[in-house]
């Protein structure tokens, strides 16, 4: 009775000091169940009533603790758009490597209508009247008939770190010792150099000026055309061509240039080669038929005709004679047919070659349109004479290492020197070798460095070659000539008797 009488007491001071109703105790506190808990201790009752009393005194003080209030919802932060990279307006900033490639699951090399377009690199380099060209050409001795002996390097090489394997390439001349390089390969990229005049960097390679996807697949063609440098064409293992307007590039992350047209009706599988005469397009492909398509000069492409029934299986290579109508192609049959794509059935000749394997490359020397020249895994090369074809002409050996057997590479080899010469790669020897027509032997071997995939030549203006090889990078050759007749020659020349040389 006398802790109830306590409690009681108590109870009508909390009513004097807390007069409003409405104002509640701390709610860490309840006072009916300390009165009604007759089990609880002493011990227990001494402490609760010590925790009221305390929070009582602090609410008179005003410092009541109250329930912490909830934390405000906070929104994410939605990460800024990158800001997109500057775009170079002198030559010195090209010393800045080109922007990263998109990643592999684009889908298409297609532009958007909403995405603004800029003049592109390889516009403001073809544009820049200053001759930076550090490249001196040697006094012509194209109107001799000086012999090429060897090869040097020059230059420096260009690399995109994008492409590592580079399967086709072509170039093109604009003017004052300045020209355009295209490559294209491995995982669908495509890259376009500078030839003289832009920045090195410090592993002593040129980056390109532009380098963008521009296939699902891998590129098996690039061209520009002649008549327009600015329209690069390109063909792939996707079964399409496509015209792109390099002049211009895409003010995004990709830099891709616009596409002018698209060709994906012409080929119902993969484009495996691809060449050009004038603004004419020859397309070799694995569903066995050859594309002949028309470049219109606003970079529109006609299909003209689409011959096939000729091979068995895929045709690997194909390139033009010496006029628009006369093909040559391959395949992997071991077939290689002559067309002229004049007639209803254009196929004029088959011969039956001699190479173990799958051909891979045909090319027709256009200084003298009889001879053909192809490569297939075989560790030789084959020259043909349309003329008398039943056997080669010659069997040119010794670009690849004699125990290789069947190359796992495939390599495409080339006339130079007007078709007296044939300069090949090889697997397994990292070198590029010089073989003559006339003797069928192996003349010379320069060191590349890496087993290259190909061989190109290109007249540089009006002075002398540059042999390109390429590989995971391009390399720029000098042709050597034989400094002897050279010497001869320039004499015979001043005496009106520079057709008296003879080898």
């Amino acid at each position: 009775m006398a802790s109830a009488s306590k409690l009681l007491k108590q109870t009508s001071l909390d009513a004097f000091l807390h007069p409003n109703p409405s104002k509640t105790l701390n709610p860490i506190y309840n006072h009916q169940s300390l009165a009604s808990s007759n089990s609880t201790s002493d011990y227990e009752r001494i402490r609760l009533e010590t925790i009221r009393r305390n929070s009582d005194f602090l609410q008179k003080l005003g410092l009541a603790s109250t329930p912490p209030a909830p934390k405000p919802q906070t929104r994410k932060r939605i990460p800024k758009t990158p800001s997109l990279p500057s775009i170079p307006l002198r030559r010195s900033t090209r010393k800045r490597g080109p922007p990263p490639p998109p990643s592999d699951d684009t889908d298409e090399p297609s532009l958007p209508f909403d995405v603004e377009v800029v003049d592109s690199s390889v516009f403001r380099y073809a544009c820049d009247g200053e001759n930076h060209s550090s490249f001196v050409p040697l006094p012509s001795v194209s109107t001799f008939s000086a012999s090429i002996v060897g090869f040097k390097f020059v230059g420096s090489a260009f690399r995109d770190p994008s492409l590592t394997n580079i399967y086709t390439l072509d170039a093109c001349f604009l003017e004052q010792e300045r020209f355009l390089v295209a490559a294209g390969g491995h995982a669908g990229f495509i890259s376009v150099y500078g030839g003289e005049g832009t920045a090195v960097e410090e592993d002593g390679t040129q980056r390109p000026l532009m380098s963008w996807k521009g296939s699902r697949s891998w590129v098996s063609g690039v061209m520009f055309m002649e008549r327009n440098p600015m329209l690069l064409v390109s063909s792939s293992n996707d079964g399409k061509i496509i015209v792109w307007d390099i002049k211009k590039q895409q003010y995004s992350s990709t830099w891709i240039p616009p596409i002018v047209t698209e060709s994906v009706g012409l080929h119902s599988s993969g484009i495996f080669s691809m060449d050009r005469f004038d603004c004419l397009i020859a397309t070799a492909s694995k569903d066995s038929s050859v594309g002949i398509s028309r470049l219109l000069s606003g970079g529109e492409l006609v299909a003209e005709r689409n011959i096939s029934g000729h091979h068995s299986g895929a045709i690997r290579g194909v390139c033009f004679g010496d006029d628009k109508d006369k093909l040559a192609d391959c395949g992997a049959d071991g077939r290689i047919c002559i067309l002229d794509a004049r007639l209803k059935k254009p196929c004029t000749i088959i011969i039956n070659s001699q190479h173990s394997t799958s051909l891979n490359s045909v090319e027709w020397c256009r200084m003298n349109n009889v001879l053909l020249l192809t490569a297939s895994r075989d560790p030789t090369l084959l020259l043909y004479d349309i003329r008398s074809y039943a056997d080669p002409l010659c069997k040119l050996a010794g670009h690849v290492e004699t125990n290789s057997g069947i190359c796992q590479q495939i390599y495409k080899p080339s006339f130079i020197d007007g078709g007296t010469q044939v300069a090949t790669v090889g697997q397994g020897t990292g070198k590029i070798s010089l073989y003559s027509v006339e003797k069928a032997k192996l003349l010379s071997q320069g060191m590349i460095g890496y087993d290259a995939n190909l061989v190109k030549p290109f007249e540089y203006g009006t002075a002398d070659y540059i042999i390109w090889t390429a590989g995971r990078q391009i390399n720029q050759f000098r042709p050597l000539r034989n400094h002897l007749q050279i010497r001869m020659l320039e004499n015979l020349k001043g005496s009106g008797k520079e057709n008296e040389l003879v080898d």
